[in-house]
């Protein structure tokens, strides 16, 4: 039986082969993106596009026809851009109609800065917004307010303008897709695109990553013609196999905090416009404060103190005023600045006992503290506060932990 929309189907392939091939000309390093990524038509999905953020696009040939080029590559961008933030994957249990948006406003704001060739070229491609037949009105997600925060950021700001909403869900079938052909799909309405709800395995994250340094050198070898996210290229050249990415965590944690203190940096664009590809060392000036709490309790065991102890050594060297207290069922030693360095030599940890950090929390409270940042090196078989304080928390925690019920969890060991 012959397919009704086959001739569709067919001039919108070209159309986005021109595209392609368009893109890696003038900017080579989305083209390279793009020319990774397997784009697929999938005449039943419910919007212009969707991906899986490693290996997938998929577009609706039947509503991006009604596109013009300039759109078309807005919306084919704004998926490689999702593939280049790992959007996906940080959503970290937030609330998905809401994080969904947030990265869609920082990944629009990005894509919007592709410029045309020539000097004080405008946009490159263009927002598909606009009425169109059978699909109604579309508008993306895009505001100047939200310039210089991460997605977290936007996230943060979003949670205070309206509360936690349910997010609608649809099944679709997608051709070629590895999770399965009835794919439970987030549509988070004001979007041009829905997300696939999988996260990342190890090996997924490093196809990404591998990706994205192919495709800066392909940048650079092309003369470093065309458009490429602000901070990015030192940023890749910093990666180190380290096992906690301090430079990318502390930006991440401190863009909530500018985010929940309506303030703005200085230079927002530059600092803050690629997300988590952050220039090293950027952030040690911008953050005040930072208290670690180390648990030694009876549950850490020495080889996860050992690694806690490495960690500590590493973030002294990017963060001045770093107090440090050592707490099992109470506050056992309490580390201040300018004695670090001896503690880091010695790094006798003390306690063993039971696991509580309650006392901690009383502790920062009875000392008037309010810190620009607390992080809590645990195991997190702990209690802890009913309420979250009123400063970002990150818990470092080994593979086999428990569950915190605020802040950022992130495994020692992983990207």
């Amino acid at each position: 039986m012959t397919d009704p929309h086959a001739a569709i189907i067919a001039a919108e392939a070209r159309r986005v082969s021109a595209l392609r091939m368009q893109m890696l000309e003038q900017h080579p390093f989305w083209g390279y993106l793009l020319l990774q990524t397997k784009l697929v038509p999938a005449p039943q999905l419910p919007t212009f596009a969707a991906t899986d953020c490693v290996r997938h696009i998929w577009y609706n040939p039947l509503w991006t026809q009604q596109l013009s080029l300039p759109q078309l590559g807005f919306v084919l961008a704004h998926e490689v851009g999702h593939h280049l933030l790992a959007s996906l994957d940080r959503a970290r249990g937030r609330d998905p109609h809401l994080w969904n948006c947030a990265t869609d406003f920082a990944i629009n704001r990005i894509v919007a800065g592709i410029r045309a060739p020539g000097r004080n070229a405008p946009m490159r491609y263009a927002f598909p917004d606009g009425t169109y037949p059978d699909i109604g009105q579309v508008q993306c997600l895009w505001n100047r307010k939200y310039d210089g925060l991460t997605a977290e950021g936007i996230y943060e700001r979003l949670v205070a303008e309206a509360p936690p909403t349910t997010e609608v869900r649809v099944t679709v079938t997608l051709p070629d897709n590895a999770g399965g052909n009835g794919a439970s799909i987030g549509n988070h309405n004001g979007g041009i695109d829905i997300h696939l709800p999988e996260g990342l395995t190890a090996e997924q994250r490093e196809e990404v990553l591998d990706r994205v340094k192919g495709a800066l050198e392909a940048w650079r070898q092309d003369g470093r013609r065309g458009d490429l996210p602000g901070g990015m290229e030192r940023a890749i050249d910093a990666l180190a196999p380290a096992r906690v990415p301090w430079q990318r965590l502390l930006a991440r944690v401190v863009g909530e905090a500018v985010a929940k203190d309506d303030y703005s940096l200085s230079h927002p664009n530059r600092r803050y416009l690629t997300e988590d590809w952050v220039v090293p060392g950027l952030y040690s000036e911008a953050v005040g404060e930072v208290i670690v709490a180390v648990d030694t309790s009876g549950s850490m065991s020495a080889a996860q103190l050992a690694v806690v102890a490495a960690e500590l050594a590493s973030l002294h060297m990017l963060v001045p005023e770093l107090t440090v207290v050592v707490a099992d069922a109470k506050v056992q030693q309490v580390v201040r600045a300018h004695e670090l360095p001896n503690f880091l030599k010695t790094l006798r940890l003390r306690g063993g006992g039971g696991t509580s950090h309650l006392p901690v929390f009383e502790w920062i409270r009875a000392q008037g503290k309010r810190p620009d940042l607390f992080i809590g090196m645990t195991d997190l078989y702990t209690e802890l506060p009913r309420t979250k304080p009123a400063f970002p928390v990150l818990w470092l925690v080994p593979p086999q932990h428990g569950a915190a019920p605020w802040g950022t969890v992130v495994e020692v060991g992983q990207a």
